[in-house]
């Protein structure tokens, strides 16, 4: 005669996925619902475009450093950001 004995967690969890798998069989089928990040995405979407592609304000803090000669570069933010570039464009 067989005795009852302790059941893991895993081995647990493994028929309730193959009951869940038996249901999914059985035309039982899972629902998500969005409906609530429709309005949300909606929203967003609009405020984006509120946002100036062009910053004006800092061009002209940009023309007017350079003008009076105290606009500077940092070379290695420059360097960085080609390699970033180059790298970039060797992955995709």
């Amino acid at each position: 005669m067989l005795k009852n004995l302790p059941v893991s967690s895993s081995a647990k969890s493994k028929t309730v996925t193959s009951q869940a798998a038996a249901q999914g069989a059985a035309g039982t089928t899972d629902k998500v619902e969005l409906s609530g990040w429709k309005d949300e995405v909606a929203r967003l979407k609009e405020k984006t475009k509120a946002i100036p592609v062009v910053d004006e304000k800092k061009i002209a803090r940009v023309k007017q450093a350079i003008d009076s000669g105290t606009y500077e570069v940092d070379s290695r933010l420059v360097a960085r950001d080609i390699l970033k570039s180059e790298l970039s464009d060797e992955i995709s």
